[in-house]
């Protein structure tokens, strides 16, 4: 006998169960959240005052790996997503990756639909979830060295 969630005729959703969208709604609103108060800080209306700039590019002449994050991420949430990627490529990917994460969490919660690309939270593998993050921010890093590089030259 067919499982019932498989039991639909579609390739691309099936149905939900209901830890799955209580799942789904949680990472709504959390990635709700982060955006919300990126959006607030890029807006003017949160300020965290100054830090003094970047110890490590202080310290070792070079940017760290996340620099140019802050830039890109207002760059973003002001609508600027080709500058988000060129100021830093892992803050606008990042922001676009929560973005449409968080678009379709909500559509699963509110639905009852599994998306075959965006499986329940109960079994995300997190480990390469981490893994493709981190290679995220490696490549970033790699792009504002040789921006760095390549502007001292």
């Amino acid at each position: 006998m067919a499982s019932p969630e498989k039991s639909n005729k579609s390739k691309f959703y099936y149905k939900a169960h209901t830890e799955d969208r209580v799942g789904f709604l949680a990472v709504f609103a959390v990635i709700s959240l982060v955006l919300g108060l990126c959006y607030l800080l890029s807006d003017g209306r949160i300020n965290l005052g100054s830090f003094g700039g970047c110890a490590f590019e202080r310290n070792f002449g070079l940017p760290c790996p996340t620099c140019g994050m802050t830039r890109s991420i207002t760059a973003f949430m002001q609508g600027n997503i080709l500058n988000s990627l060129v100021l830093q490529p892992a803050g606008g990917i990042g922001c676009i990756v929560f973005a449409v994460t968080a678009f379709f969490s909500l559509l699963s919660a509110l639905l009852g639909l599994n998306f075959v690309f965006l499986p329940p939270v109960r079994i995300w593998p997190i480990g390469r979830i981490t893994l493709a993050a981190a290679a995220v921010f490696i490549i970033g890093w790699a792009i504002m060295l040789t921006k760095a590089f390549v502007c001292t030259q």
